[in-house]
């Protein structure tokens, strides 16, 4: 669990998955209602595709890391599937695609925030941990990961691309 002002209202925020060897992503808002603390919950992505106008969907999301990874001033998160925690019929999607994506934190000026997912790779995935440093330059975070796959270095690189793209 992460705590970060999402939103810019100033109040903390709780992000977390939602079930580290199941499914979900989400961010909780905290409201005050006659006195009572409360918290709304918003889905970065959930167990099914639909209703995640983005399209992604992934089991396990048992590690994560907040940092601002495209130097926004704004933190994102990454993560993804950590593959094979309990071996190859132990969790749901065992041999579904180990993937890593970090999710752009994009707010309005009406303080409607959205979670942008940015694929890094699909054949990694997380371990117990995923580490977002600068290793290979001073300007941009790197993606490490150490899992049952082996231990990636992910260069953060940037490139103009088209809308398309």
């Amino acid at each position: 669990m992460l705590a970060y002002v999402i939103n810019g209202d100033g109040l903390n925020d709780v992000i977390t998955s939602l079930e580290a060897h199941g499914y979900g992503v989400a961010w909780f808002e905290p409201f005050r209602t006659n006195g009572q603390t409360g918290f709304h919950q918003h889905l970065c992505i959930g167990r099914e595709l639909k209703g995640n106008r983005f399209g992604v969907a992934f089991s396990q999301p048992h590690a994560m890391e907040f940092v601002d990874v495209d130097g926004d001033g704004l933190k994102d998160i990454v993560t993804g599937k950590r593959f094979w925690a309990h071996g190859p019929q132990g969790d749901p999607e065992p041999n579904a695609p180990a993937v890593l994506y970090w999710f752009q934190l994009q707010r309005a000026r009406s303080r409607n925030v959205e979670f942008v997912p940015h694929l890094v790779d699909n054949n990694s995935g997380v371990g117990t941990q995923v580490t977002v440093a600068r290793v290979s330059n001073k300007r941009n975070p790197d993606n490490i990961v150490g899992n049952k796959k082996g231990l990636f270095l992910f260069r953060h690189e940037t490139k103009n691309v088209t809308p398309t793209e």
